[in-house]
């Protein structure tokens, strides 16, 4: 049961994460339509369009900033206390530092189930619908369904089964089929391949089976390679493409295995994976993080020094986390490392920071 320590930290907290979220969300929110309204009368994507696209981005952008939301709603509800002096009465109550701040984890635990929801099961299904709405209303040949993707190349049809991009201009397409038609608008030719790379005008496909159809006959080869020209724009399919970042947990697993049974690179899976496993902790560790500032500072700060205290603090997380996370991937090792140390590291340094004598 909870003690009337937590309600009351949890009745300032809660609140403050609310709305640093909805802040923040809003925030980002604002820049992606901002940025979006430059792609208004393209096909038929319109503003209605845009907005619908922009709303099904949202459960997405809520699990992406719960963490900075975090440290933010943390330190503001946390200060709020303290100009009240009721840490302070906590404290002569016999309520230690370190119990204050288990109230603040459990705070941010109720609403980081909340985000887990958004981020594992509504967010991934919303961005896929986001993907799907942008993609028919743009291209004609673009089209995604419970078989993959489907990309009209001039007379051709591609479908593959999954997406990987690996840097700007450049995909990997895998588990592929390739259907060729005539001019009679006939099948004529169809090529599988376990992978598809596109590099410069051209896809180089590997472990290639190629079957020509006729009217009297099938005939089929091999090849180790192959390559094919096409009129595809990859910028077009990666801003249709749900990024490995974007994916929920379970979909992750199921294309880490996939590739390892069909031995192809899923490197950046496999990071999205390790990422999304330890984010929990992260935003745990974030609230954790804010507590010290309380008993400092923040007594005698106002809003603005909470608010730039705690998004420093957020924003420096992240970017030394993610420069972590690219060096492992660069190497392609450490990946459980760089997600799980950080954390730690904080959550020691707070440990710390907490067991000093007041001053």
């Amino acid at each position: 049961m909870f003690t009337l320590t937590d309600k009351l930290i949890f009745k300032a907290v809660i609140p403050a994460i609310i709305l640093s979220l909805l802040v923040f969300v809003g925030i980002d929110t604002l820049l992606a339509l901002l940025n979006e309204l430059d792609e208004v009368g393209i096909g038929s994507y319109d503003m209605l369009r845009v907005l619908e696209y922009i709303g099904l981005t949202i459960p997405r952008r809520m699990y992406q900033m719960f963490s900075t939301a975090a440290i933010v709603g943390s330190m503001l509800g946390l200060g709020a206390l303290a100009a009240r002096s009721e840490l302070i009465a906590l404290q002569a109550a016999g309520v230690s530092r370190l119990r204050i701040s288990l109230s603040v984890v459990y705070a941010a635990g109720a609403l980081l189930v909340v985000a887990l929801v958004l981020g594992e099961w509504v967010g991934p299904r919303a961005d896929r619908m986001a993907a799907d709405l942008a993609a028919q209303s743009k291209s004609q040949g673009i089209s995604f369904s419970g078989s993959g993707l489907w990309l009209r190349d001039g007379a051709a049809v591609w479908n593959a089964k999954r997406i990987v991009i690996s840097g700007p201009g450049e995909l990997d397409l895998w588990d592929v089929w390739r259907y060729q038609f005539g001019s009679d608008a006939r099948l004529s030719e169809v090529v599988k391949a376990e992978r598809a790379s596109y590099r410069g005008g051209s896809f180089e496909l590997l472990d290639v089976v190629r079957d020509k159809l006729s009217d009297a006959s099938v005939i089929s080869d091999k090849q180790a390679s192959l390559s094919m020209d096409t009129l595809l724009d990859p910028g077009l399919i990666e801003s249709h493409t749900v990024r490995p970042r974007q994916q929920s947990t379970r979909d992750l697993l199921e294309t880490i295995r996939y590739a390892r049974i069909n031995r192809l690179d899923a490197l950046a899976f496999e990071s999205a994976f390790w990422f999304r496993l330890f984010y929990p902790l992260v935003a745990l560790t974030m609230a954790f993080a804010a507590v010290p500032f309380a008993f400092g500072n923040l007594r005698s700060g106002g809003l603005g020094q909470q608010l730039l205290l705690g998004m420093a603090l957020g924003i420096s997380f992240y970017f030394g986390q993610r420069t972590l996370i690219n060096l492992a991937e660069t190497n392609r090792d450490g990946l459980i490392m760089v997600n799980l140390l950080p954390p730690l590291i904080l959550i020691a340094m707070t440990i710390w920071a907490l067991r000093r004598p007041a001053r």
